[in-house]
C-alpha cells in the first residue's frame, strides 16, 4: 500500500519525465540528428504511447508505411509505471510486427527523444533496459534498421492510434 505522499511524489516525477521526454529535444535543437533520406525499399514505422497515470494503463499505436500502403496497429497494456516504459513498449510491439510481416529494411521513428537516444547509444536507462534489449534482439532479423527522432507534429497518426486505444480501453 502506498501513502498519499508516495503517490504524489511518483506522479510529479512521472509528469516531469514525460514532459522532458516529449519536449526537451524540441527546445534545444530543432534537428537532433542529421537528416537521412529514406530508401524506397525501407518501411517507415512511427510509434507512440498514451499513458494514464491513475490507472497505470497505456495505449500503444504504430503505423507502418511501405510501398504505397499503410498499416495501422494499436494495443493496450496495464501496470505500466512510466511514460518512457510506455514509449518503449510501443516501439517493441512495432518491431515485433515488422518481423512478423517479414520486412527486411526498417526505419523506426518516435517523438520520444529519450527513447531514441537510448536505442542509439550503449547506455540505456535502467527502467527500460529489458525493453531496449528486446528491441535490439528482434532487430537482428532485419537487414537494415535505423532509429530516428521526429517532432510530435509529424507523429500524429501513431499518437491518434495510441490515444484511441487508451480511450477504448477506458470505456470497457
Amino acid at each position: 500500500m502506498y501513502t498519499a505522499e508516495e503517490v504524489i511524489t511518483h506522479a510529479v516525477a512521472a509528469a516531469r519525465e514525460w514532459l522532458n521526454a516529449q519536449s526537451k529535444e524540441q527546445r534545444h535543437s530543432p534537428h537532433p540528428q542529421a537528416s537521412r533520406t529514406t530508401s524506397p525499399r525501407e518501411a517507415v514505422i512511427q510509434t507512440d504511447a498514451a499513458w494514464k497515470i491513475d490507472t497505470r494503463t497505456t495505449g500503444l499505436g504504430w503505423s507502418i508505411r511501405k510501398t504505397g500502403e499503410t498499416l495501422n496497429f494499436q494495443s493496450v497494456n496495464c501496470f505500466v509505471s512510466s511514460p518512457l516504459i510506455a514509449e518503449g513498449l510501443a516501439m517493441r510491439e512495432a518491431v515485433k510486427k515488422c518481423k512478423e510481416l517479414g520486412l527486411r529494411h526498417i526505419r523506426l521513428e518516435s517523438d520520444s527523444a529519450q527513447l531514441i537516444k537510448a536505442l542509439r547509444s550503449k547506455l540505456e536507462p535502467p527502467e527500460i533496459y529489458g525493453i531496449i534489449s528486446d528491441i535490439r534482439i528482434n532487430c537482428l532479423a532485419f537487414e537494415t534498421v535505423y532509429f530516428a527522432w521526429i517532432p510530435r507534429a509529424k507523429n500524429s497518426v501513431a499518437d491518434g492510434l495510441a490515444k484511441q486505444a487508451l480511450a477504448l480501453y477506458q470505456v470497457v
